[in-house]
């Protein structure tokens, strides 16, 4: 048995290293290299900018610069739902995302955005321009769990000796020091005189690209000049166009650490690279990391990959809604026509061909549903996006390749194993997941159940919703391969908790690793569920002493990531090493209160967020039942199955624990149960007709090899009454007849 078993375990981890190389083959792209200032930097930023702004776009200024230049897609979201030039002026001064004054929430579906708040106006002397509202900016912006120190830019570069000269109402908030004071300022951003200071910076009211033309001419040649669309304004929400250019910027799309995605910066980004000037005392921000370049020797690459990702990302986001509704209802409606159909077939034999025919189609659609999640990530591999109709290209690309993998689980050979179509189904999820958190997170970035980069603060790593379908899928798929080594012979209980183990600890580290799922709430929450279906494949109740030992060892885990986050140094941390770094500032209980306060206003804001928790009551109060009150379909899914109860109490803790742990931990529930509730089904569906208890009779005997929550009376050491030879074959323990290993598994 040891033998068998660390044969396939062998297997298994050459298969995901064979994997991972070949995922790691298949992006090699160039290194990115830094980007140099040798002169004057200039600042121009032009709101809602892209690539297609002036009526003779290939000839622009902007796509001039661009050819020669470094280009991506910048993120200009900060606190509030919709980017205004207030808001990310500031931002851009304090190298941290801020706002004050009225917030501007997400455009709603199908409507034009809110009116951002009238661009303040400063009292200019002498062309010295002071903000008279500035102190109390600052104190609102100083007071949050995360502080921005506005007038950042304009403190630090002058005491360096570079001063900011500023033409525009908004250029002089970036520009402004922390007192609110502009030494260098003109209303006209026509009358700048880019020779007044080293560093200028300049707000248009749009898309100009006259004045381009004309202030590139004003350039030395040493100049660097960075044009950007630094705010939304009054298009909707998306990516804008960025382009750096100068004699020490190299032609390529841009990148850099706070995003981990090529093509793609934020705001706080730039800042970094104004303060770069700086050298080597130029401070690290707890946002921002100065871009990068990843060279290119085509002259259009870059924009065409930075426009891609920019539509690429607006088209899911506007598809998703409407997608997952009528996806769902087919869903349902599938599954309403095979139960109608199997409920007037009542009186034939569960295996003749009528019944099979409606087994097969509920099988079909619960595998399809299954399925679907880990397609809207798989499907970024292919272009979708171009074309005519990339809405109807992402959608039927989803489907059909949901319907691929969903038919392929059920033709495939683990179908004769107990619950290994499931298996299959979970395995693909989890893997899919973890190798794209490995390498980049490039197919979640763009996937509609993804980070949503224009409307959150991640862009890479593990996103709530992969999280939750990455911790349902693995634990899923450790208590079905864990089931039939949890029998009492030999050590077999033992080898079954050594293999949720060490798919835990693989799941963990996927997860938990900076450089990979950098998720701090993650391992916190996936810890304590592995370790209780370890507890019981060996069928061993919870105690007082074990429950302590669990939390010691997930803090430990926990607080070891984190510090060795931490040891990277500030400008390589992730969220993570600088929550380690705010232990001295006094900020954390702040930042708690922060991520309780987020899920708390997201939950109460509509009736749907709300009724979206619905789900995981619903599987709590599922994992707190004995398992006679169980659905009596279910019933002999977990006689078969024996680790699948305690699994799906795992489940519960990881929904709960998500939830608490993480800002917008209220996708976790909905999104796990995406996954959880189409294989369930599946599950009791595809239970072969011959086994015991397939019928639907709720006279169903337990298993006794785990260790149900309820059940205080029975002893910690219970001996199985059935023997199981091979690991592949699954011996229902109802049976008691059957010679084991005789059986055939479905």
């Amino acid at each position: 048995m040891f033998r068998r078993w660390l044969l396939i375990t062998a297997l298994t981890v050459i298969v995901c290293i064979g994997a991972a190389v070949t995922w790691s083959v298949l992006q090699n792209r160039p290194e990115l290299v830094p980007l140099r200032q040798p002169g004057p930097l200039v600042v121009v930023s032009v709101p809602a900018l892209t690539f297609a702004d002036t009526p003779d776009t290939r000839g622009s200024t902007l796509w001039k610069l661009a050819r020669r230049g470094a280009v991506g897609a910048l993120a200009t979201r900060n606190l509030s739902g919709h980017s205004c030039s207030l808001q990310a002026w500031l931002t851009f001064s304090a190298g941290a995302r801020t706002s004050v004054g009225t917030v501007v929430e997400q455009t709603p579906r199908g409507r034009a955005p809110t009116a951002c708040p009238d661009d303040p106006e400063p009292v200019v002397v002498e062309g010295t321009a002071v903000y008279p509202e500035w102190a109390l900016w600052r104190r609102i912006t100083l007071k949050r769990a995360q502080p921005a120190d506005i007038g950042r830019l304009g403190t630090l570069l002058p005491q360096a000796g570079q001063c900011i000269s500023a033409a525009g109402s908004l250029a002089g908030l970036g520009a402004a020091d922390r007192t609110g004071v502009v030494t260098h300022y003109v209303r006209d951003p026509r009358q700048v005189d880019v020779d007044a200071c080293p560093v200028t910076f300049i707000s248009l009211a749009g898309p100009d690209d006259a004045y381009l033309k004309w202030i590139t001419g004003q350039l030395p040649r040493s100049a660097t000049i960075v044009v950007a669309g630094l705010a939304d304004d009054t298009g909707p929400e998306t990516l804008h166009a960025v382009v750096i250019d100068g004699p020490g910027v190299q032609h390529g799309l841009l990148s850099s650490g706070s995003t981990g995605q090529r093509g793609v910066i934020t705001t706080t980004d730039l800042s970094a690279f104004v303060l770069a000037r700086l050298g080597s005392t130029a401070p690290v921000l707890p946002e921002g990391r100065a871009p990068l370049v990843q060279p290119s020797s085509s002259p259009t690459f870059a924009v065409v990959r930075s426009s891609e990702i920019t539509r690429a990302l607006n088209v899911e986001h506007d598809v998703v809604p409407l997608f997952l509704t009528v996806f769902f209802a087919l869903v349902l409606f599938g599954w309403g026509v095979g139960a109608l159909a199997w409920s007037r077939l009542r009186g034939l034999e569960p295996s003749s061909r009528a019944r099979r025919v409606v087994r097969g189609w509920l099988a079909l659609v619960s595998a399809v549903a299954a399925a679907m999640p880990v397609s809207t990530f798989v499907v970024g591999v292919l272009p979708w996006w171009r074309g005519d109709q990339p809405r109807l290209n992402l959608a039927g690309a989803v489907v059909a390749l949901a319907t691929v993998i969903g038919v392929l689980a059920l033709v495939g050979p683990w179908r004769r194993l107990t619950g290994g179509c499931a298996a299959f189904l979970c395995l693909l999820t989890a893997g899919v997941i973890g190798l794209d958190v490995a390498h980049g997170s490039g197919l979640q970035f763009l996937s509609m159940l993804g980070l949503q980069p224009v409307y959150g603060s991640r862009y890479s790593g593990m996103g709530n919703v992969a999280f939750a379908l990455f911790s349902t899928a693995s634990l899923t798929l450790a208590a079905i391969v864990s089931s039939p080594l949890t029998r009492r012979r030999r050590g077999v209980s033992r080898l079954g908790a050594l293999t949720v183990v060490l798919i835990g600890a693989v799941v963990v580290l996927l997860d938990g690793y900076p450089r990979w799922g950098a998720d701090g709430g993650g391992p916190a929450a996936l810890i304590p569920a592995f370790a209780y279906l370890a507890l019981s494949a060996l069928g061993w109740r919870l105690t007082a002493v074990r429950v302590t030992v669990v939390m010691l060892g997930t803090a430990v885990v926990v607080t070891t990531l984190a510090v060795l986050d931490y040891l990277r140094g500030p400008e390589n941390r992730t969220h993570l090493g600088d929550f380690v770094a705010r232990l001295n500032d006094g900020k954390v209980i702040a930042s708690l209160n922060r991520i309780w306060q987020a899920n708390w206003t997201f939950l109460t804001s509509s009736p749907l967020t709300l009724l979206a928790q619905v789900l995981l009551l619903l599987l709590l109060a599922l994992a707190v039942l004995p398992r006679a009150r169980w659905p009596r379909r279910l019933q002999p899914v977990v006689v078969a199955i024996p680790l699948l109860a305690p699994g799906l109490r795992a489940i519960a803790l990881v929904w709960l624990l998500g939830f608490l742990l993480n800002d917008s931990g209220t996708a976790v529930a909905p999104g796990g149960a995406m996954l959880l509730v189409p294989l369930l089904v599946l599950l009791a569906v595809h239970l072969p007709p011959d086994r015991p208890g397939a019928t639907g009779s709720t006279d169903v005997t337990e298993p006794t090899d785990v260790t149900e929550l309820t059940d205080r009376a029975r002893p910690a050491e219970v001996t199985h009454p059935t023997e199981v030879t091979d690991p592949t074959e699954v011996t229902d323990p109802t049976d008691r007849a059957r010679p084991a290993g005789t059986g055939k598994t479905g």
